[in-house]
């Protein structure tokens, strides 16, 4: 069954909540523009690698865990977009196999 796409910035967003805090305070605290927080908790922009390790920083967690959901995202979101193409494309592998 075919998950759907959890983009970072809901997990950002949950963070934020727990801690009553604004996208506008963590873009200060980051010292980022206030609409690349807000566009990210939105979904409309993507986690950069700059983004990752400023919130990895101040959260503890370290970059890749964002970098990695991002990826996740953009896989599922391709995946979910392809996916009978991709099924429909051989593997080398199991080609070389049966041969």
């Amino acid at each position: 069954m075919a998950r759907t796409p959890i983009h970072p910035g809901e997990i950002l967003a949950d963070e934020l909540a727990e801690l009553g805090m604004s996208a506008a305070a963590l873009a200060r605290t980051l010292r980022v523009p206030a609409n690349r927080i807000s566009q990210i908790i939105a979904g409309k922009r993507a986690m950069t690698a700059d983004t990752a390790l400023r919130i990895g920083k101040w959260l503890g967690t370290g970059p890749e865990l964002w970098l990695n959901l991002q990826k996740t995202f953009e896989l599922d979101q391709a995946r979910a977009a392809i996916g009978k193409t991709l099924d429909a494309i051989p593997s080398l592998k199991k080609a070389s196999r049966a041969a």
